[in-house]
């Protein structure tokens, strides 16, 4: 057996019985004849229990409690009146079946050699221990827990398995008793495990033959009986009754691997083997011919319960070994130990009667167990949210400010998680909160969180949140793992207007590039500061192949949807419609034709609506100079109804321009350069013309590209990006007469060479 890997596999249960109430689990209260001595005759039904704290130890007048954290408190609560008193100075303590308590100190300089006894079988403010010295016993001793009135302690010894020893704590001299030192046989130690006040399951290796066994030790008398294990690495934790001894393992069944539980009747010899799906690491437990498991809530060192917003918890059930009928018995425990006459303590939680120790009691005739809650936190094991304050539906400038959220629920002692998904991408952000210090338990506890208004991916790039539906969803989990999680979830919308450059739906402009290699790319952009300059968010590949064209505009929404589109003319001269997505990770759809002979334009420009009616028409010039008016359908299949001339004179300019709506006319407007680089400006008069054009200024012809973005930069004013390798920004100021701020270097596609931006 690999000691290295089961040092930290423990001792196992012995004779804690777990049963079931015959009514199918209901409550039931607690017989005289079962009740403890100390409170027979003034039987009170519960007693108080520490919140944030799990048994570690019980006998008939008390129970021991530990709390979670790196500094625990051990205290003893007797069953009589619910008085307690806190045992100082302890690192670690048990107590198993009986009245006797025993703390160790682990931290230096006392380094667990000296252990103290406590007789608790009295209510006492101030009890006093009597001190056993484990250094007086022998060299190597440690101590491991408690059973009855016998202490266990494992053995350390150089060059030699150091076996498993019992002291009794009767009064007299303490002496160590070897409990499985045979010669060639090696045992695990038995810290972390179960056992009654009569005897302790051990894990075992022969020596000579390899052979794994469990171990099973008469404490008063020594004497043991062995029971072979089918696979070392695949045998679990273990537990013994007073009739039976069982442990988890798992076997090769049809070239796979199979959970349960194997189970032998004390002296017996035949295996009863019980199928379970619980995990191998899961605890078991034995009360007479029932075995119980469950999925122990997990707490970390700061008393946190572990595992993340979703993990899987099973119930604390019972299953009998003869019938394999099985019951649940809580609907969560944490912490589990043997108590007197065959009983289990179970810190845990019902939907009923709420959180606390639970005393799981043996039935004569063999039947279900019988349950009844014998000390409780006085808290629900379930978390209501009692109010909230979401958001149902968000314009953009809301988002851009920034959304508050509130939670009210019932239990301060949650630890709570929160996810916020847009649910078109499913791209998602979380975040959690832990259980304030100092917040006591049972009061209500508000959970607010702060959404900045960006994107739930690349939140480094500061993007913009996209359109669409979002759904949140809160987990609230009670801080002990005990009861059920409460899940609670909601949606809403955030809608801007459509704009023109937009490809990804975060109501911010995209530049689509086209690199060297014919791959086309998508960057997004998102205001420096408001009103200001633009900074750059990132970019997106779109598709390779798009050398095959030596035209490409972006046209705005012509095809109908909501999206920008894109068309693209091929050398032939066919022109191809591409319609925009706003899926960031598939900015286009694949391209339907529109028709040939568009090899007679020399100029193309899309985007503005010039006619009025709310949909992007196209213009185009064609080699004589005419200018022609493609008006926009709406229609994928033909987005554009018959040309018609609007203009001569049009081949002065080398690039036209759509704007959107530049100076506040009743349509949409165009800039055109002229082959001295001055820049004019046409406004729109909503039927297809143009007011006579205004002078914008000259220097215009160092940039190869003239960009129509729309609001780029949050004021509410449409925009230019003008590039020569490098952008330029042109912020709108919303006047026809001087349409444009002074241009900003900007840097928005990342240094990329390019021979193509639209």
């Amino acid at each position: 057996m690999n000691h290295a890997r089961v040092r930290g596999r423990r001792l196992a249960a012995a004779a804690v019985t777990l049963v079931l109430a015959a009514t199918g689990g209901t409550l039931t209260a607690l017989p005289a004849s079962a009740a403890p001595a100390a409170t027979r005759g003034a039987q009170q039904t519960t007693v108080p229990f520490p919140r944030n704290a799990d048994v570690v130890g019980a006998g008939p007048s008390g129970f021991l409690s530990k709390t979670r954290g790196s500094a625990p408190e051990f205290r003893w609560t007797w069953y009589a009146d619910g008085s307690s008193v806190v045992l100082p100075g302890a690192t670690a303590a048990s107590a198993g079946g009986a009245d006797l308590v025993v703390t160790v100190d682990r931290s230096a300089p006392v380094a667990g050699r000296t252990v103290k006894v406590y007789d608790l079988a009295q209510p006492t403010a101030a009890p006093v221990p009597r001190e056993v010295s484990l250094d007086a016993l022998g060299e190597g001793f440690f101590f491991e827990g408690v059973a009855g009135t016998t202490m266990l302690l494992g053995r350390y010894q150089e060059g030699a398995s150091g076996g498993q020893y019992a002291v009794t704590l009767d009064g007299g001299t303490p002496t160590a008793r070897l409990m499985t030192g045979r010669a060639g046989l090696q045992c695990d130690d038995g810290r972390e495990g179960w056992t009654d006040t009569a005897s302790a399951l051990y894990e075992c290796r022969v020596d000579a033959t390899g052979t794994d066994v469990k171990v099973l030790v008469d404490l008063a008398s020594g004497t043991s009986k062995w029971y072979p294990q089918f696979e070392d690495q695949w045998a679990r934790e273990g537990a013994v009754s007073a009739t039976h001894v069982a442990w988890r393992e798992a076997r090769m069944s049809g070239g796979r691997s199979v959970h349960g539980i194997v189970a032998f009747e004390r002296g017996g010899t035949t295996e009863r083997w019980i199928p379970s799906d619980d995990d191998l690491t899961d605890p078991l437990y034995l009360v007479g011919g029932w075995v119980a498991s469950g999925q122990k809530a997990h707490i970390d060192s700061s008393g946190y319960v572990d595992g993340g917003p979703n993990p899987t918890k099973r119930p604390f059930t019972v299953q009998s070994i003869a019938t394999g009928e099985k019951t649940v018995l809580l609907t969560a425990f944490s912490s589990a130990v043997a108590g007197p006459g065959g009983s289990l303590l179970v810190r845990g939680g019902t939907a009923e009667h709420g959180e606390g120790l639970y005393r799981v009691s043996p039935r004569a005739d063999g039947g279900r167990p019988d349950v009844e809650l014998v000390a409780s936190t006085k808290q629900s094991t379930v978390v209501t949210l009692t109010g909230s304050t979401t958001p149902t539906a968000l314009t953009g400038d809301q988002v851009a400010q920034g959304v508050d959220f509130g939670w009210d629920l019932s239990r301060a002692d949650s630890r709570v998680w929160l996810t916020l998904t847009h649910v078109a991408s499913g791209k998602s952000v979380s975040t959690g909160w832990q259980v304030p210090e100092g917040l006591d338990a049972g009061t209500p506890r508000r959970i607010t969180w702060h959404w900045d208004g960006k994107d739930l991916e690349g939140a480094d790039w500061g993007r913009p949140a996209r359109n669409g539906a979002y759904e949140w969803k809160l987990t609230a989990r009670p801080d002990d793992g005990i009861g059920p999680e409460l899940v609670s979830t909601g949606r809403f919308t955030v809608s801007r207007p459509a704009a023109p450059h937009d490809y990804d739906d975060d109501g911010t402009a995209d530049l689509l590039v086209r690199d060297l290699d014919g791959v086309l790319w998508r960057f997004g952009t998102r205001p420096a500061t408001p009103g200001g300059s633009l900074t750059d968010t990132g970019a997106s590949r779109v598709g390779g192949g798009w050398q095959a064209y030596d035209r490409i505009e972006a046209v705005g929404n012509v095809a109908g949807s909501a999206e920008p589109d894109v068309i693209a003319r091929d050398k032939t001269g066919v022109l191809w419609l591409y319609q925009g997505t706003a899926d960031r990770d598939r900015t286009l759809s694949g391209r339907t034709k529109i028709g040939p002979g568009w090899q007679a334009y020399t100029e193309l420009a899309g985007g503005s609506d010039l006619t009025g009616d709310g949909r992007a028409d196209l213009v185009a010039t064609d080699k004589a100079g005419a200018l022609w008016l493609y008006k926009g359908t709406g229609s994928a299949t033909a987005p554009f109804a018959a040309r018609k001339q609007i203009g001569t004179g049009w081949g002065a300019y080398n690039q036209l321009t759509a704007t959107g709506n530049l100076a506040g006319g009743p349509a949409g407007d165009l800039v055109a350069r002229d082959k001295a680089g001055v820049l004019w400006l046409y406004l729109g008069k909503g039927d297809g013309t143009f007011a006579a054009r205004t002078k914008v200024g000259g220097g215009w012809n160092a940039f190869q590209h003239i960009v129509g973005v729309g609001d780029a930069n949050g004021d509410g004013r449409a925009d230019l990006v003008a590039s020569n390798g490098d952008e330029t920004f042109y912020a709108g100021t919303g006047s026809w007469s001087a349409p444009f701020k002074k241009g900003l270097p900007v840097s928005l596609t990342q240094d990329s060479s390019y021979n193509a931006v639209f």
